[in-house]
């Protein structure tokens, strides 16, 4: 028999909070390996880890139309895409 629509999902439920225990026992580890990353690896790291945990945002619907009928169109103007123009942070 399927769950009543709008309930809660037990094994997601159980899931996420296994996640969320395994990580609180394990934080000073974590801590550790994430330094030891590379910058980039080093955010791909917590964003993944913050998907399993995280609700997810929900994206309110705003009528297009409505929102931006009295301002000024954004100009985005590209010169050169080979040469940077400004350096990548360092974590």
């Amino acid at each position: 028999m399927p769950r009543p629509k709008g309930s809660p999902n037990k094994t997601t439920k159980e899931v996420k909070e296994l996640l969320t225990n395994i990580l609180s026992n394990h934080m000073d580890d974590l801590d550790e390996c994430i330094a030891a990353l590379p910058a980039h690896r080093k955010v791909d790291a917590l964003l993944k880890l913050a998907a399993m945990i995280l609700p997810r945002p929900h994206m309110e619907q705003i009528p297009f139309a409505e929102t931006w009928e009295d301002e000024e169109p954004i100009i985005i103007q590209i010169n050169d895409l080979q040469t940077p123009t400004h350096h990548p942070a360092q974590c």
